[in-house]
């Protein structure tokens, strides 16, 4: 690779960006060569969305300026991004979901025939050609808002691809992709790299950063700290660079393996063709990860015990029979749904934080069926306080919060409607490592004070570190239980890649998983 300005496919310089008088940028400077993966990596709040906007031309810094090429910028705009060739795919992917596929992959930019119309023929098989080439098994006449948040991502990048950026800013593009997905996707980046592009790489996965890129960029707290050679750093020195100190490593050399009660039980739990015979227990105070390759039934589980969906087999909660006919009435049992996609199905984001915290239990608020604004932010400040809530502000609306702080107002909302049984898909997707750790501690506090806690992951550590107990999901059943203690995300890995109950560790039968010694 070229050293010299020439070799800059596109450079910022000392970037500034304020919100209501909050500081999101401070006179930053950020450079991408041609041919390069460059990694950007910070804490939420650090300025990485906020860069990335200002890069895309969705937002105007208010100081700076931004060479693309030969030519120099005060601000970028959408037209003038697209003539340039930037193409980004945001950590939720703009898209139309009524729109098919292919129309989604070819937006602005259908074939037409010779008297105007879209040419929905030539469209259908550019756009298969392309999938066939990524090696995405989607079919192109599906409607887009008929696929899982997984499939959404890869038409997304599929339509990135399409346009043939030649910068491409890639904001967690493997937020809800599995391994082999993954995988796939760095040989596409380092091809699209070696062809020329200038590709900048937004995760918070730092071993997926330091795997992919050339270079990285770390900010903090809106500023540069600095820049560094993906093989000169290690996934410690990035973190501390983050957060400004270095974070204490969770080493798992013990579980509990007792607890006082049974909290809840399923037996028998089948939906056709998602899961088959699932049986399990968990206990009071227990919290139980569970993983699995995509269709593994993983959804389909949390839905059936949130009652997003209705299952046969019995479940049982605090030892009475449990058959939720709603998520409200799994509410009003002390079960609360904490989905992976929040944004669309957890929280309201034009609402305020406060609105987003109370909204599960409205009738903790009300008096004469009048909704009690001051009590409510009362318990959102509260709230706040206990989960260390950024900013402490319940006025404002949850879409300015970060990724990290949203999801701890998720949490917030379910601590507040009196939830004894927390369901939480990918519970730290999308968060820096820092709010990670909070997160993990606030889970573990509930529990402490007698929760239960399932949660649905693909993030090895997490699962690792989090539970007592890892349930494998394969092809709609139990496939093995592991524990944590010793267990490497490699050997994980192997379990849930594994032939079915082919793997060592397993600890019980492989379609039932009761909990374990109950006192």
């Amino acid at each position: 690779m070229v050293e010299g300005s020439e070799n800059l496919a596109i450079e910022a310089r000392r970037i500034s960006k304020s919100f209501f008088g909050a500081r999101a940028l401070k006179a930053v400077d950020f450079s991408v060569r041609r041919g390069e993966v460059h990694g950007l990596v910070g804490k939420n709040g650090a300025g990485k969305s906020t860069l990335v906007k200002i890069l895309a031309g969705a937002q105007p810094p208010d100081s700076g300026t931004i060479r693309v090429g030969e030519k120099t910028f005060e601000a970028l705009d959408p037209l003038t991004c697209g003539k340039a060739g930037i193409a980004v795919v945001h950590q939720n992917a703009e898209l139309h979901p009524e729109l098919s596929v292919a129309a989604n992959i070819f937006l602005g930019a259908e074939p037409r025939t010779r008297f105007g119309f879209v040419d929905e023929k030539t469209m259908a098989e550019e756009a298969r050609k392309l999938l066939e080439q990524l090696k995405l098994d989607i079919a192109v006449e599906r409607r887009l808002g008929d696929l899982d948040i997984a499939m959404r991502q890869q038409v997304a990048i599929a339509k990135a691809v399409r346009e043939k950026a030649r910068i491409l800013l890639l904001d967690e593009p493997t937020a809800a992709l599995n391994k082999s997905q993954a995988d796939f996707l760095f040989d596409l980046i380092r091809d699209l790299a070696e062809s020329g592009l200038a590709i900048v790489y937004i995760s918070h996965h730092l071993d997926e950063v330091l795997t992919i890129s050339n270079r990285i960029t770390v900010l903090r707290n809106g500023e540069k700290v600095g820049v560094v050679e993906a093989g000169e750093a290690d996934k410690e020195s990035l973190i501390a660079m983050m957060v400004g100190r270095a974070l204490e490593k969770t080493v798992r050399e013990s579980v509990t393996t007792a607890f006082p009660a049974v909290i809840l039980d399923l037996d028998a739990i089948t939906v056709p063709e998602k899961l088959d015979d699932v049986s399990l227990s968990l206990g009071r105070g227990e919290i139980i990860g569970v993983t699995g390759l995509m269709g593994s039934g993983t959804r389909e589980l949390a839905e059936v015990i949130s009652g997003v969906s209705r299952a046969s087999g019995t479940m049982t909660l605090e030892g009475k029979p449990y058959e939720p006919a709603s998520v409200r009435d799994a509410i009003a049992r002390g079960v609360v749904f904490i989905p992976e996609d929040m944004r669309e199905r957890g929280l309201v984001m034009p609402m305020s934080v406060g609105g987003n915290i109370s909204l599960a239990a409205l009738g903790n608020l009300a008096r004469l069926s009048w909704l009690n604004l001051g009590g409510e932010r009362k318990a959102a400040l509260s709230m706040s306080e206990r989960l260390d809530l950024v900013p402490r502000a319940p006025e404002k609306e949850v879409r300015f919060l970060s990724g990290g702080n949203q999801r701890k107002a998720l949490l917030g909302r379910a601590v507040f409607a009196g939830a004894k049984l927390f369901v939480l898909e990918e519970p730290t997707q999308g968060v820096d490592v820092e709010a990670q750790a909070q997160i993990h501690d606030h889970l573990r506090a509930l529990a402490a004070d007698g929760a239960g806690v399932i949660f649905m992951s693909t993030d090895l550590e997490e699962l690792i570190a989090l539970a007592d107990r890892i349930l494998v999901l394969r092809d709609g059943s139990i496939d093995a239980t592991l524990s944590p203690v010793g267990l490497t995300p490699e050997d994980l890995l192997t379990a849930i890649q594994a032939q079915p109950s082919a793997h060592a560790n397993t600890q019980s039968e492989p379609r039932s998983t009761k909990a374990a010694t109950h006192v």
